[in-house]
């Protein structure tokens, strides 16, 4: 059977090549649609004799255009694949086991943003591999419209540009348009507040976040990241409901590391900024972050790379030093920067 990838582009000059030197082994059919490039990525691609090079009319509807570059294919499987995006593990034999299921293939996606001037990762398992008959839907953030079954592909693929602010500028308004048409559309108000809170603009995204939460159900796939996002944005304008949602999603969410990360650093910031109502929260503080280190050794679902180990051993650090017990302080500061975090190794030296 024949694989075919299908890349839709736009000014991407200092990723093209990277991607596609990644991917050449692993497909049949290299398709890519040129959305209106201005610097050398066309140039670039001229360079692949084995690149199918198409170009298309933006019209500012990503499925539309990733429809359009599955429709110049030939293949029997489709991946499909940003320019920012490379490969950095998996084979043809794992897509093609893929193949024998006739199933969609979730890839494991890393992104890597920058938050306290460390870089961290972002993880998700996203429908990248698929039958060819198969079509998106969605102006933005766009969606594979199937009932076939998915199935984790051991494919993974690091993506350099999703933390970008830029990209989300240029979402935001394909976001609002969307929203427009349906204004219960959960899945869009989650994407837009995702978006804006990228953009810190935390009170706006707030209130779609929370609109998105009271429309979407626990059954939904992104359900506990849309959780995470509330809490997180809420920390920042200081939303004091947030400890009710955070009591209704205590058993639903308990293998999620990433909320009890997010709800540990919300008692912290809470109770430094309220020290009058920090008493009731320091057991809590403790225990959100003891139990995302606890969910290592057990099945869990995290988002963030280091929520289950560095970065929850840094945060038990912070509490421990600022209540007071540097011996444990160190300890959690200790095992975080064995894990190679700097800012553990930071504190740590200033302990000792």
């Amino acid at each position: 059977m024949k694989i075919s990838l299908a890349m839709i582009v736009k000014n991407e000059e200092k990723n093209i090549k990277r991607c596609l030197e990644r991917v050449m082994d692993l497909v049949d059919e290299m398709v890519i649609v040129d959305t209106g490039s201005t610097d050398n990525t066309i140039s670039i691609l001229q360079q692949y004799s084995d690149v199918k090079i198409h170009h298309f009319n933006w019209v500012d509807d990503f499925a539309v255009a990733r429809n359009y570059s599955i429709e110049q294919t030939t293949g029997d499987y489709i991946l499909v694949l940003d320019a920012d995006e490379y490969i950095i593990e998996g084979s043809r034999e794992d897509l093609e086991s893929i193949m024998l299921t006739n199933s969609i293939g979730r890839i494991l996606i890393k992104s890597h943003f920058k938050k306290d001037n460390q870089i961290h990762y972002a993880k998700a398992y996203v429908s990248r591999f698929f039958p060819r008959n198969i079509r998106y839907s969605g102006a933005v953030h766009e969606q594979l419209e199937s009932n076939y079954s998915r199935v984790d592909a051991n494919l993974k693929v690091m993506h350099s540009g999703y933390f970008e602010t830029n990209k989300s500028q240029r979402n935001i308004p394909l976001l609002f348009k969307e929203i427009k048409k349906d204004p219960m559309d959960g899945y869009y108000l989650f994407q837009l507040g995702k978006e804006l809170r990228i953009s810190k603009k935390y009170k706006e995204a707030y209130q779609f976040l929370k609109r998105a939460y009271e429309l979407t159900t626990e059954t939904v796939s992104y359900y506990g990241e849309l959780v995470v996002e509330l809490i997180n944005c809420g920390k920042e304008c200081n939303i004091e409901e947030l400890f009710e949602i955070i009591k209704q999603n205590e058993i639903v969410l308990k293998n999620i590391t990433d909320f009890h990360f997010a709800k540990g650093l919300f008692y912290l910031d809470y109770s430094l900024g309220y020290q009058n109502k920090s008493h009731d929260l320091l057991p809590k503080i403790e225990r959100s972050f003891l139990t995302c280190l606890a969910l290592k050794d057990r099945f869990h679902i995290e988002y963030v790379q280091g929520t289950s180990s560095f970065l929850a051993a840094y945060n038990l650090g912070v509490f421990y030093e600022v209540t007071g017990d540097l011996k444990k302080a160190s300890k959690y500061y200790g095992q975080s920067a064995e894990l190679g975090y700097e800012r553990a190794k930071y504190r740590l030296g200033i302990l000792d």
